[in-house]
């Protein structure tokens, strides 16, 4: 099907979402794989939390203790 797309497709689509943004067939595709999948949401959420560390790790200047 044309918007059915594996774990694979999907992790490599959340991981250059930083790159680019998405075309309307990829959004739908992520989404609709995102209501089945169980791991897929779990490895978003990783990827969203090494994005917050590493936003945080750049702004560091080592003045402010770490929360």
């Amino acid at each position: 099907m044309f918007f059915r797309r594996s774990c694979r497709e999907v992790a490599r689509l959340l991981t250059l979402r930083e790159e680019r943004p998405w075309n309307w067939r990829e959004r739908i595709a992520v989404l609709l794989h995102m209501q089945i999948c169980k791991a897929c949401p779990r490895f978003e959420r990783q990827l969203s939390f090494m994005r917050e560390a590493m936003g945080r790790w750049r702004n560091y200047s080592g003045d402010e203790p770490p929360r």
